[in-house]
């Protein structure tokens, strides 16, 4: 059967908008057509809010149509003929003049077929900014090859800036001694976390999470790419001790990079990323066994929160045995779907319904989960399409949870992804760690009471 409705996944054009737009001070110009900009530039700035205030007034000026974030060259018909490079070189002077920390040009991808010299006009128009032209993102690529595209890219333009003070004086004279990422000598005690992007549900508080936890155990967070840095923080990523490919899907050719530039190892989460009690537990200890840190005061935190859990299940499933029993369906990245699936089924008893990967899902987390399906002999969630499989609880994005609703499907809907159903996050809310985990079992439980109860 064919759902017209189904969401549309964004692709590596999203991914390489999205990437360059969460470095805190980068100018991301789009080179195409008026219609490629509205979304990206919408989402951007509620996802990450770079200024206080804003006035659309301060931005009626040609490109950016009202709008504060990525101003667009709005290629017409003639432009797709005789090239746009005019409004290439008029809209990098407009950019300039806002004084970013660096500058990316990325094609649409009708525009990458015009062929302009970008990188003239870079040279030519920006002068000693750190700047980089994105031709080609590549066409119906996923959305993680696209964002790790132009990561690189960043990260080769951000150089030019030298290594950043900031950097440099992470954790002081801390440098690693212990742990098998000791062999860096000179290199902090510090970690990257990579594959952080804007563009996913609560990051901003998911990288605070992660930054309290590490700090606890004594290790520093030196940069998290894409994730609200700034040019010249990345300028420094070299700096630290280890790599961690949060978002294998999102980070390990970036991972690889710094490895061959630097010489830093990496590793992938083997639970994914940090969802759910056990996930966390095993992020610290792992982190903490690779530099020599004491993960203790991190892993009473994680302890407490599952406590504060206990309590509350307790008295949830003393009448019914809920959530026990319950159906669940996930749509995720194959990491985290594989956390996720993995934490309810192992704490709360929950059953997979259906299990839905998104495309360019990595290869291992693909394997691993559905060897955990087979293992408690759920393997069929794996093939059964979410559209048209019941479940009480599905945790997806906010369209998937629409187009769900428009089938009168009665579940409760837990946003874990973008596109969003529109809800305005003032406080901040996260999916990792125990703070996450407690966020996850609330929404749980009470979407269970108006569903099954």
């Amino acid at each position: 059967m064919i759902h017209y409705s189904e969401n549309i996944t964004p692709d590596s054009f999203s991914g390489a908008l999205f990437a360059v737009e969460g470095i805190k001070d980068a100018c991301t110009v789009l080179n195409g057509p008026t219609g490629c900009k509205f979304y990206h530039s919408a989402i951007a700035d509620s996802q990450f809010l770079r200024t206080p205030t804003f006035n659309p007034l301060e931005y009626t000026e040609g490109f950016y149509f009202g709008q504060s974030r990525i101003p667009s060259t709005y290629l017409d018909g003639e432009d797709y003929v005789f090239g746009g490079g005019e409004k290439i070189a008029k809209i990098l002077r407009a950019a300039v003049r806002k004084n970013p920390g660096l500058v990316a040009v990325i094609n649409s991808p009708g525009a990458a077929l015009i062929g302009d010299d970008l990188d003239r006009f870079l040279a030519e128009e920006v002068g000693n900014i750190p700047a980089f032209a994105l031709e080609n993102t590549g066409f119906s690529g996923s959305f993680g090859s696209g964002y790790q595209k132009a990561i690189i890219c960043a990260l080769d333009a951000a150089r030019r800036q030298g290594p950043s003070p900031c950097a440099e004086s992470i954790s002081g004279s801390n440098t690693v001694t212990g742990g098998r990422a000791a062999n860096g000598g000179g290199k902090q005690k510090a970690v990257n976390i990579l594959g952080l992007c804007i563009y996913q549900k609560h990051y901003a508080q998911n990288l605070a999470v992660l930054k309290r936890l590490l700090e606890a155990s004594g290790i520093a967070l030196a940069a998290a790419p894409g994730a609200g840095d700034d040019a010249a923080s990345l300028a420094g990523i070299g700096g630290a001790a280890l790599n961690v490919a949060l978002y294998p899907e999102y980070s390990l050719e970036i991972a690889e990079k710094l490895k061959a530039e630097y010489g830093t190892p990496y590793f992938v989460p083997e639970e994914g990323p940090p969802i759910g009690f056990d996930a966390a537990e095993a992020f610290i200890r792992r982190i903490c066994r690779e530099l020599g840190g004491d993960g203790r005061a991190a892993l009473e935190e994680i302890e407490r929160a599952r406590a504060r859990a206990y309590l509350y299940l307790s008295r949830f499933s003393s009448l019914l045995g809920l959530p026990r029993g319950t159906l669940f369906s996930v749509k995720a990245e194959a990491s985290v779907a594989y956390a996720i699936t993995k934490w309810l089924c192992a704490y709360l008893g929950m059953i997979p319904a259906s299990i839905s990967v998104l495309p360019g899902g990595d290869a291992f987390f693909t394997r691993k989960l559905g060897a955990f399906l087979a293992e408690i002999r759920c393997g069929e969630a794996l093939e059964a399409p979410i559209i048209e499989t019941p479940a009480h609880i599905l945790l997806a994005d906010g369209n998937t949870i629409a187009e769900l609703k428009l089938y009168g499907q009665r579940f409760c809907g837990i946003e874990i992804a973008l596109p969003s159903l529109g809800y305005i996050d003032i406080t901040g809310k996260t999916l990792f760690g125990g703070d996450g985990a407690l966020f996850l079992l609330e929404q749980i439980l009470n979407g269970l009471r108006y569903v099954v109860i």
